[in-house]
């Protein structure tokens, strides 16, 4: 093993993210009642928001990959932060449901 703290907090972080994508597949799926009236698809707020939930297993397993990558070549700090890089779906959505 390269670096054992570095390797727990990899492992760590994506077992968490895959739990995540269970509550992403019920916020996906759900998420085409966005555009139920006829003026949704001219909302560009709409449309991005579409996109910014469908894209997050794109990214999560994009980013996985990249991070053990990093790790692989040693490249420790960068492994972590481009691991990090999925909270950027979660963070906020977290906030919009506890801040309303």
């Amino acid at each position: 093993m390269k670096h054992a703290k570095v390797n727990l907090f990899l492992l760590l972080f994506q077992m968490a993210y895959t739990l995540t994508l269970l509550a992403w597949i019920l916020v996906a799926l759900t998420s085409f009642m966005l555009f139920d009236s006829p003026e949704a698809l001219g909302d560009a707020a709409t449309v991005a928001f579409f996109i910014y939930v469908w894209i997050y297993p794109l990214a999560m397993i994009g980013t996985v990959v990249f991070s053990w990558v990093l790790y692989h070549k040693r490249k420790f700090k960068a492994a972590v932060w481009v691991n990090l890089i999925p909270l950027l779906w979660i963070i906020p959505l977290v906030i919009l449901i506890y801040a309303t």
